[in-house]
Order: structure tokens, then sequence, then C-alpha cells
């Protein structure tokens, strides 16, 4: 059944497939909305990746997940299109998917479906693209084939010595840059000092691991890439959209003043 299953969504454009039993993640699930539409008696997640490292450059003052277009409607429309696939030929199966907004910990259900290394900035490790790929799923009630082995980066500490604010969590830059409240001028800084506009991406580009990540195949990705974020640009179908103009549009205005006027 997994050769069947990994064939539809190869045939749908995706190229990387793994099998997580539900039951090694029901025990971390993420409280959210999504979580009432779990298929019942939910047996087994199909995860996918897709990568969004469109060249070799990173952008100019925005992280490589914003440079491409808002990954939640490109990976929504892919796993939709999956998913009523999947719906038409085992009629008797239930099938839900989820990206992002997901009660599924989805770093974790990756690892464990064999399609990469958990890291240590909590972020998945792929042997192909690094860490430059986003994560959908689609739980079924459809007992397959499952790996449910979750491994873990060497731990070199990287990352954690290279972060800017010295936290890989909520404090990390790129939680600073979505926030919508007035910054803080120790805030302020650090966006102004390392030229962001929207996310961060240094934990990221200091992976050993991710030296030689490759370069996405999804042309949607690839089309609409921008290279940095410019005042007064239409954000439509941009990572930072949600956030609405304003965030944005600070963060900006930061980056050309003067912190102490």
């Amino acid at each position: 059944m997994n050769g069947r299953i990994t064939d539809i969504i190869n045939k749908a454009g995706i190229r990387d497939v793994g099998f997580c039993s539900f039951e090694t993640v029901s025990g971390k699930m993420l409280n959210c909305r999504a979580l009432s539409r779990l298929p019942e008696n939910a047996k087994s997640i199909i995860l996918m990746l897709f990568p969004y490292k469109v060249k070799e450059d990173k952008p100019k003052n925005i992280s490589r997940y914003a440079a491409v277009p808002d990954y939640h409607k490109i990976a929504g429309k892919y796993l939709e299109s999956i998913t009523d696939r999947l719906r038409n030929e085992f009629i008797d199966n239930k099938f839900e998917w989820f990206t992002d907004n997901s009660p599924i910990p989805e770093v974790y259900a990756a690892a464990a479906a064999g399609l990469g290394l958990y890291g240590e900035n909590g972020l998945l490790i792929n042997e192909k693209y690094g860490s430059w790929c986003f994560i959908g799923e689609i739980v079924t009630d459809m007992p397959l084939d499952c790996k449910n082995e979750v491994k873990k980066c060497p731990l070199c500490g990287n990352c954690k010595k290279a972060c800017p604010r010295g936290d890989l969590g909520d404090k990390c830059l790129s939680a600073v840059s979505q926030q919508k409240r007035e910054l803080n001028l120790a805030e302020k800084t650090a966006l102004k000092r390392y030229n962001t506009v929207w996310g961060c991406d240094i934990c990221a580009e200091v992976c050993p691991l991710n030296k030689n990540a490759g370069i996405t195949y999804i042309k949607e990705f690839k089309e609409a890439y921008r290279d940095f974020y410019k005042s007064g640009e239409d954000i439509k179908d941009r990572a930072y959209e949600w956030r609405g103009e304003g965030t944005v549009k600070r963060n900006f205005e930061i980056l050309k003043g003067d912190l102490f006027s």
C-alpha cells in the first residue's frame, strides 16, 4: 500500500514521502483548532517535504522561506489534490491533510518517518535539501508500514552559538520580527544589525549539514521568488501577509533609520 500511495504523490509532483504511525506522535499532539479534524481511529501519517531553497545566494533582507510565495497556499494546493486522489482510490478510508496549522508535531513526525534528522534548532534536516523544507502531512485511518525512529543531528552546537538572541525558542530573531507590539531597543538593534525585515536563517546557515543543500524543484517557488522586501510592495500571498503590512513596514523603517534619533 505504501508503494501505491507514494506513486500517487510522486505523480502529483512531490518527490519526498515518508510514513509514521499515528501512535508514535499521539502523546505529543499540539492543541490547535485543527485537532478536531483528525480522522477517527487514525493509524498512520503520510509525510511530504516541499523544498524551498531557490538559489545558493541567500535573500537580502528576508528569510529564505519568505522569499518564496506563502507555502500554506502552495503546499496546501498539492496536499488537497493528493488527498482527493487518495479518497477516490481508497473509498473505505479517511484522509485529512494539514500543514503548519496542525495538531501533528511536524518535525518530530517527519524525522520519525525517515525524512531527516531532528535538529538541535528544532528544524528537520533532510539529506538532500537540508533544513530548507516545508512539511505537509495527511493523517489516515489506514494502517501503513511505518518507520518510527527519530534520529537527531550530531549536536555540534553551531546553531546555538550563532543565534543572535542566544535563544532558539520564542525570543529568536525570527519571532522578534513577527511581533506586532512596539519593539524595545535591544530588539530593534538586533533587526538592524542582522538586516532582517522578516525571519532569520542564521541557525540554519551555520549548520554544517546544510552546506550542500539542494535547490528546489517546485516551480511555484521558483516563479514567484523575491530576493528582498521593498517598501510599498504588494504583500499578497507572501509569508508576512498574515501579520499585516504594518509589521513588516515597521521593520523595514528600523533598518533604514537611526535608532537613537
